[in-house]
């Protein structure tokens, strides 16, 4: 998890409380929060970007902005020195972005400490702006259809708000932008863009050029194509990835014509934030309309805990045929049971006792009476997905370290699976002949399950619906593929050799999960002196272990030789069952697996012979 420093003085004037620093390190642990400590870093801002990077004491000075890619040895005037900030290290809790920055994790800390209870309410005005969006951006040449913009007003920008909403812009494209693949954010000086009409398209990778973010706008050749964006600018090569796919690439442009960005790559240098910028023009973009409206939720109602002085604007996006106005702070409502609740966590609770957990959360209750509630989960809240995260709310507020640990009521003893005690004995079995097991993977490929064995192609085994590799592409309805690529693997080592593995083939069957599993054991030999004497000892003995005895019956089988494959039938008090296969393999086949000796095969299906899956 990546780990973030969290300023002491933004931290504690949010939270209002008087805590101490081990107290203050206690209770973000009790919410979950895995705390380093604290610690000194030392910053340096990038004059040219407005990137203000962190060190510890013990690291050097950066030479070159990870933002614009500046080189501080050739242009040392472009980074300024701005003294040592003191922080609690902390590493990201993945689930909970909205205590990412000072202003969201005061927020939970002051509801977890009975400061301020419920759902805090965002004041947001109606739409000043709209955002045409382009249908051919959803579409197989650019899949990013979804934005969601909002117009922020009266921020009072300081090195350590900048730093703060930057850290927070780019831990929110780790845990809910998936490292921007699912959502992108863009931050925007808004005197600089022209308002009231947008527009969000798609464009070819040489229509149009703009300045990035971080080069010169002054200079010759600054206006770049977004092909060369992704070619030449230190976040296009390091996020090229992303679009490598696309045919047209997503483009934010105002109602001039002006580029703000092309997401989600880079803001253009016309737009850029500076220490004076005052008005945010904010948009996140992706391919879920959910997620891109979380990720603003979560970054709107951050700032407005940062700068309570601030304002914040709707915008109205306007896809085809549908219009929605963002950001959007409804509620979510969840139905939750309180006797099921007081059960999992595992202690007792009544409808007003679950009320006041859940409220210093950050939850509203519609009811505190009856056996369900109704709570009113805040937008800024992308974790909640079902009542059970809701129940986990209510124990990390109830605390963890004061649920009284009880044992179970009734206790039980593990065995052994019929099954794998079946397997158990057939490779004690094995290992005693001097064979050695092996485990190979249950995909496999019709090429290799039946081309490569001589074997007509069946329709009755389970395939991958979107298969990792073409040699991956349906579950195995044989052992035989494996065991051979095995000895194809060894062909370099000493002769004769002699392995087996006990594994479960797939077939489709009528089930409720359309397929059944079916264990077995099969060896393969191989040498020069190898044959089909060796494998039926083997089956023989395997056999034997269970109370059976064997017969072969010769079989014309096309993975063998003429006159050297046979089915195995098992006897027993007068019952006969025909549980597997043995030979001498065929030449092609051997040829198939590049095999240059001799080998022999058998195969014992374990279900058949025992009827345990």
């Amino acid at each position: 998890m990546p780990v973030v420093g969290i300023p002491v003085t933004l931290l504690t004037e949010r939270i209002g409380a008087d805590l101490s620093p081990d107290v203050l390190i206690e209770k973000l642990q009790y919410l979950g929060c895995d705390v380093e400590g604290y610690a000194t870093l030392r910053r340096f801002k990038c004059l040219r970007c407005g990137n203000i990077m962190e060190i510890t004491e013990t690291q050097d000075p950066p030479v070159r902005c990870r933002r614009c890619g500046v080189d501080y040895a050739d242009h040392a005037d472009e980074r300024q020195d701005l003294g040592d900030d003191q922080v609690i290290r902390m590493e990201l809790l993945a689930v909970r972005p909205d205590m990412f920055d000072p202003g969201g994790l005061a927020r939970t800390m002051r509801g977890y400490l009975g400061e301020s209870l419920g759902r805090r309410d965002y004041a947001v005005s109606g739409p000043v702006a709209r955002v045409t969006v382009d249908p051919a951006l959803d579409t197989d040449a650019c899949p990013r259809p979804a934005i969601a913009c909002a117009v922020v007003r009266g921020i009072a920008l300081s090195d350590d708000i900048i730093k703060v909403v930057m850290n927070l812009q780019e831990n929110l494209h780790w845990a809910l932008g998936r490292d921007r693949k699912l959502a992108s954010i863009g931050v925007y000086d808004l005197d600089r863009v022209c308002l009231p009409e947008l527009t969000y398209r798609a464009v070819g990778p040489e229509e149009l050029s703009f300045v990035p973010l971080g080069y010169d706008p002054e200079a010759a050749d600054s206006r770049i194509t977004p092909r060369r964006i992704l070619e030449e600018h230190p976040k296009g090569t390091e996020y090229a990835g992303l679009l490598a796919a696309y045919q047209k690439y997503p483009l934010l442009a105002d109602g001039e014509g002006e580029v703000l960005s092309m997401p989600p790559i880079i803001n253009s240098e016309h737009t850029r934030v500076t220490d004076g910028t005052q008005n945010f023009f904010i948009d996140v973009t992706g391919s879920s309309r959910r997620l891109v409206g979380r990720t603003l939720n979560v970054l709107v109602t951050s700032l407005v805990e940062l700068c309570p002085d601030i304002t914040v604007e709707q915008v109205t996006i306007a896809y085809e045929g549908e219009e929605l106005v963002t950001p959007d702070f409804t509620p979510q409502r969840v139905t939750l049971d309180v006797a099921a609740t007081g059960r999992l966590v595992g202690i007792d609770l009544d409808a007003a006792r679950l009320t006041e957990l859940l409220q210093r959360m950050g939850h509203d209750v519609d009811s505190a009476a009856g056996t369900t509630l109704e709570v009113d989960v805040p937008a800024y809240r992308n974790d909640i997905l079902h009542p059970r995260d809701l129940m986990e709310d209510a124990a990390i507020a109830f605390g963890y370290h004061n649920i009284t640990p009880v044992l179970v009521p009734t206790m039980t003893v593990g065995g052994e699976r019929p099954v794998e005690g079946v397997a158990r004995v057939a490779r004690q079995t094995l290992c005693g002949l001097g064979y050695l097991e092996v485990m190979t993977l249950q995909l496999t490929c019709a090429e290799r399950a039946y081309d490569a064995l001589r074997l007509e192609r069946r329709e009755d085994h389970a395939e991958v619906s979107h298969p990792i590799s073409t040699e991956q592409t349906l579950l195995r309805p044989t052992l035989a593929p494996g065991l051979l690529d095995t000895l194809t693997a060894n062909a370099h080592r000493e002769y004769p050799q002699q392995i087996f593995e006990v594994g479960e083939v797939t077939e489709l069957a009528d089930t409720d999960t359309g397929a059944v599993e079916r264990r077995r054991v099969a060896g393969a030999v191989i040498g020069e002196k190898m044959g089909v004497t060796e494998v039926r000892a083997a089956a023989e003995a395997v056999l034997r272990e269970f109370g059976w005895s064997v017969r072969t019956v010769s079989a014309d089988l096309p993975q063998f030789l003429p006159g050297r494959g046979a089915k195995i039938v098992a006897t027993r008090d007068g019952d006969q069952r025909e549980v597997g296969e043995l030979g001498e393999l065929h030449p092609e086949v051997l040829e198939a697996f590049k095999l240059r000796h001799p080998a022999a095969y058998f195969e014992l299906d374990l279900t058949t012979l025992t009827g345990h899956r």
